[in-house]
C-alpha cells in the first residue's frame, strides 16, 4: 500500500500589495541589563517551542544556530565567538535565505561538500534542500527532491519516506557508512523504519540520495500507550511485526525520536519523547556489545532517573547539537506541543561529559538562550511609557501569561526602565511583576496608558484574553511625578454599568478619537475589529465610557479571516509627518497602517495605506521576506509600540508575537538630510485568478530598469523566472504545465518584493 497524505487548498482569490513603504529596520544596538549583565539576545523574539539546528550561516568557519519554530518561524543567530566559545548573536537577516519550512527543520550535509543541506517535512514526510553559498558568502538553499522508495512489493510502486505530521524524525548515518539514513515511527507510532541511504552501497555520486526500506523495526523495539517499550521485537521479510502484534494496535503517533550516541561506542542509542508524557524515555543500543544488528538493550523511562529528570508538560523532543562548541554533541530539550505546553522554563540544556563508555550528561539549566532574552512567556505586548518622569520613555511588557502546572496562563507586567546617555541607548530590568499583578491571576494583560478619568494624571487599563479590562487609577500628587496606580475596576464596566468585553483578547489603546479634549478608549479583540468607547465623563476623576461603534473606520485585522485576528492597535506619530496614525498587529503577524485617525470624525472609513507597513511581519522577525505572505504561517500574533527610545529625534518600533518576545525596529533615516529613506510606490496585479492556462501580470511605480518575476508554490519550489523590462509594465505567462493548487507571483525590483496568490484550477 502507498502512503500519501495529500493536503488540497482552495481558497478565494487574494491579492497583497504588501509592500508600498519602508521606513523601519531591524536594529539591535539598544542593550538590554537585567542588573549588570547584559541580556544578549534580548530582541531575538522570544522561544516556546524551538528546534535547534547547527551550520556555518556566514561561510567564516564557525558554526551558527538556527531555531525553528514550528509552523512559525525560523530565526538565525550569528556565532561572534571563537572556536570552543560561541557567542550567538542575533541576526535575522540570514533567515532569509531559508525556503518555507514545515513541521521540522534538519540540517545535514548530505552530498559531501561540507555545507549544510536542509530537510523539512514538505508535503511527503522528508523534503531536500541543497545547500550553497551565494556571492555575499550566505547559506541559501534550493529544493532537490522529496524522498521515495521503490524496493516495497506492498507499496505497488514508488511510496513516500513517512513521517508521521508533528513527529520530528531522525536523519543521521545510522549504519555509519558515509551517508544519511532517515528513521522515523510508522503510521501508528509503534514502530521506528529505518529508510537505508543506498548512495554508498550502489557507488552513486555524491550529490544523490536513494533510499530503500530495510527494517520496520528498527532497534527491535516497539511502544504502546506506556512509557517502557517493548524490546526484542521482530520483523519478518515481508516487513509484518512478529512479536508484541497486539501491542502494536494500541499505538499511537506523537513522537520525537533523537538518536545520539550516548556512551560514545559508536551506536546509535536515543530518547524518546511521546506527546503522551512529560518525560522522555531513553533506551540504549547494544549493537557494539553484543554484535548484531541495532538493537536496544536497555530503558530508563523517565531519563535521567538517577539525576535531573527532564519534565516539559507536553511532548518534549531533544536535539543533538554541540551547542558549546566543545568537540561534543550536547542535548537541548523543549516542547514540541505548539501552544499548549511550557512556554518560558523551555529550553533544557544538558552538557555532554562523556568519554568512551562513561556517559556522562550534566544538567545545566531550563531556560538556556531565554535567559538572555525578553520572553514574557506567551503573545507579548509592548507599550512605551516614560513612567519615571525623566523624559526617557520606559518599556512595559504584557502577555497572554506564562503556563502555570494547572495548565492555565497566568499574566505579568515587565517594566525595563530606559536607562539611556547620550549616544548609549539602554534598558534596564527594574520588575519581572510590576504591581505584582499575578496576583489576581489574570489570563492576558495587554497594557495601555492614558488620562481616562480626565484629573490630568495618567492612568493605566489591561486588556485581558477572556476580552474584559481592569482599570489602575494613578492616585499620585500630579502628572509630574512617578505615578501609584491603584486596581479600582477589575472588571471595566461603560457608562451604565456593563461590563465592558469584547468577547476575547482585549487589547486597549488610550487616545482621544474624536478630539473634544478628553482620552477615549479604543479595544482590538479577537474579531480584528477596533471597538471605541467615547470618554463622556463631565467630573474630573471619574471614568464613563460609552460604546459609540464596533468597528471604527470600519477597519479589520487579516480581512480574509473571520476569527482569530487579534487585533492590536496603536495610535500615534511613527514619522516625521506631523501625522498621527493607526498602526494594528494582526493573528497572520502583519502590520496594517491607516490614515484619517486624527481628523476627529469617527464616522470615517479609514484609508488602509498599508497591508504589511514597512514590510515588517513577525513570520520571520524580519522585513520583506518572500514566504511572509504566502499564509503558511497562522497565529504568529503582532503587537507594537512607537516612540523616541534614544533621544535622536526619530522613532523607534517595538513589536511582540506569539513567542512572547520582542523585537526591535529602527527608523532609517538618510545620513546627509535626515529624510526617511524613500522606497517605489510599487503595484502588482495578477489576473485572472484562478486560472487555468494563461496568468497576465500588471505592475506599476517601479524604479528599477529590470525586473525579476519568479513564479513558486507553497513548498517554495521554483517554477519559472525571467528578467523583464519594467517599462513594459505587462506580461503574460503560460501556466499549463502548472498542476491544481496555490502559487505566489514574486515580482522583484532591486531590493523590493511584491506578491501575489494566484490558484491554478483544472
Amino acid at each position: 500500500m502507498r502512503i500519501y497524505i495529500l493536503i488540497t487548498l482552495l481558497c478565494c482569490t487574494f491579492i497583497s500589495t504588501a509592500q508600498i513603504s519602508k521606513a523601519y529596520y531591524p536594529d539591535s544596538t539598544v542593550k538590554v541589563y537585567s542588573g549588570t549583565r547584559e541580556l544578549t539576545l534580548a530582541w531575538a523574539g522570544g522561544f516556546n517551542n524551538p528546534q535547534f539546528a547547527m551550520g556555518d550561516l556566514n561561510h567564516d568557519g564557525l558554526p551558527d544556530l538556527v531555531v525553528y519554530e514550528p509552523s512559525k518561524m525560523v530565526k538565525t543567530f550569528i556565532n561572534k565567538g571563537t572556536t570552543g566559545n560561541p557567542d550567538y548573536r542575533y541576526a535575522p537577516e540570514y533567515a532569509l535565505n531559508f525556503p518555507p519550512v514545515s513541521n521540522y527543520l534538519v540540517l545535514a550535509d548530505y552530498n559531501c561538500d561540507n555545507i549544510p543541506d536542509l530537510f523539512q517535512e514538505g508535503g511527503t514526510g522528508f523534503s531536500v534542500y541543497r545547500g550553497y553559498y551565494n556571492s555575499s558568502n550566505r547559506l541559501c538553499f534550493s529544493f532537490y527532491k522529496d524522498i521515495y522508495y521503490n524496493n516495497d512489493p506492498h507499496a505497488g510502486g514508488a511510496a513516500n519516506a513517512y513521517n508521521n505530521p508533528g513527529d520530528i524524525p531522525a536523519i543521521v548515518d545510522v549504519d555509519n557508512d558515509g551517508d544519511l539514513d532517515f528513521v522515523s515511527y510508522d503510521i501508528n507510532g509503534g514502530f521506528l523504519n529505518l529508510y537505508k541511504n543506498m548512495r554508498v552501497e550502489y557507488g552513486l555520486p555524491c550529490d544523490s540520495i536513494h533510499i530503500e526500506l530495510k527494517d520496520r523495526c528498527w532497534g527491535k523495539v516497539s511502544q504502546i500507550f506506556y512509557r517502557t517499550h517493548f524490546m526484542g521485537t521482530s520483523c519478518d521479510n515481508t516487513g509484518l511485526k512478529q512479536t508484541n502484534d497486539t501491542a502494536a494496535k494500541q499505538t499511537h503517533s506523537g513522537n520525537t525520536p533523537c538518536l545520539f550516541d550516548w556512551d560514545m561506542d559508536g551506536d546509535y542509542d536515543y530518547l524518546d519523547g511521546s506527546v503522551s508524557f512529560n518525560e522522555m524515555t531513553f533506551l540504549k543500543n547494544g549493537r557494539i556489545e553484543y554484535g548484531g544488528p541495532d538493537s536496544m538493550v536497555y530503558q530508563d523511562t523517565m531519563w535521567q532517573s538517577g539525576g535531573t529528570t527532564v519534565s516539559i508538560p507536553i511532548w518534549p523532543a531533544a536535539f543533538n547539537v554541540d551547542i558549546d562548541q566543545d568537540g561534543k554533541k550536547d542535548l537541548l530539550i523543549s516542547p514540541n506541543a505548539g501552544n499548549a505546553s511550557e512556554n518560558y522554563k523551555c529550553i533544557w540544556f544538558y552538557k555532554n561529559m562523556t568519554t568512551p563508555g562513561a556517559p556522562d550528561w550534566q544538567f545545566k539549566s531550563d531556560t538556556f538562550l531565554i535567559d538572555k532574552t525578553i520572553d514574557a512567556g506567551t503573545a507579548s505586548y509592548p507599550m512605551l511609557f516614560d513612567y519615571n518622569k525623566d523624559g526617557k520613555p520606559d518599556l512595559f511588557v504584557g502577555s497572554d501569561g506564562f503556563r502555570q502546572s494547572t495548565g492555565l496562563l497566568k499574566s505579568r507586567i515587565a517594566y525595563y526602565e530606559n536607562t539611556s546617555t547620550t549616544g548609549h541607548p539602554s534598558f534596564t530590568l527594574r520588575s519581572l511583576n510590576f504591581l505584582n499583578i499575578d496576583t489576581f491571576s489574570f489570563q492576558g494583560a495587554a497594557p495601555t496608558f492614558g488620562d481616562i478619568d480626565n484629573d490630568g494624571k495618567t492612568d493605566m487599563i489591561l486588556g485581558h484574553s477572556n476580552g474584559t479590562l481592569t482599570y489602575y487609577k494613578n492616585i499620585a500628587a500630579s502628572e509630574t511625578v512617578q505615578p501609584i496606580w491603584q486596581p479600582i475596576m477589575t472588571t471595566l464596566t461603560n457608562d451604565t454599568g456593563g461590563t465592558i468585553n469584547v468577547s476575547g483578547k482585549a487589547a486597549p489603546f488610550i487616545y482621544d478619537i474624536d478630539k473634544d479634549g478628553k482620552k477615549d478608549l479604543v479595544i482590538g479583540n479577537t474579531y480584528g475589529t477596533i471597538q471605541y468607547y467615547r470618554n463622556v465623563s463631565t467630573v474630573p476623576g471619574s471614568i464613563k465610557l460609552k460604546l459609540i461603534n464596533n468597528k471604527l473606520g470600519n477597519i479589520k485585522a487579516d480581512p480574509n479571516q473571520l476569527i482569530g485576528c487579534y487585533s492590536t492597535p496603536f495610535i500615534g506619530r511613527i514619522d516625521s509627518t506631523g501625522r498621527d496614525y493607526l498602526l494594528m498587529g494582526s493573528n497572520s503577524g502583519n502590520i496594517y497602517r491607516f490614515d484619517s485617525v486624527q481628523s476627529g470624525d469617527t464616522t470615517l472609513t479609514y484609508p488602509m495605506i498599508d497591508t504589511q507597513y514597512s514590510s515588517i511581519d513577525s513570520t520571520y522577525t524580519y522585513y520583506n521576506h518572500p514566504y511572509s505572505v504566502l499564509g503558511l504561517y497562522d497565529n504568529i500574533r503582532s503587537s507594537l509600540t512607537v516612540g523616541d527610545v534614544d533621544g535622536d529625534g526619530d522613532y523607534e518600533m517595538i513589536t511582540g508575537n506569539i513567542l512572547g518576545g520582542l523585537n526591535f525596529y529602527k527608523r532609517k533615516l538618510n545620513d546627509y538630510t535626515g529624510i526617511p529613506v524613500v522606497n517605489e510606490d510599487g503595484r502588482v496585479n495578477v489576473y485572472p485568478n484562478p486560472t487555468a492556462d494563461i496568468l497576465n501580470i500588471n505592475w506599476s511605480g517601479m524604479l528599477h530598469e529590470q525586473l525579476k518575476l519568479t513564479i513558486i508554490n507553497m513548498q517554495g519550489q521554483q517554477f519559472y523566472s525571467e528578467t523583464i523590462p519594467a517599462n513594459t509594465q505587462h506580461t503574460s505567462i503560460d501556466v499549463n504545465s502548472l498542476t491544481t493548487g496555490i502559487y505566489v507571483c514574486i515580482v522583484q525590483s532591486g531590493v523590493n518584493r511584491y506578491y501575489n496568490k494566484f490558484t491554478v484550477l483544472r
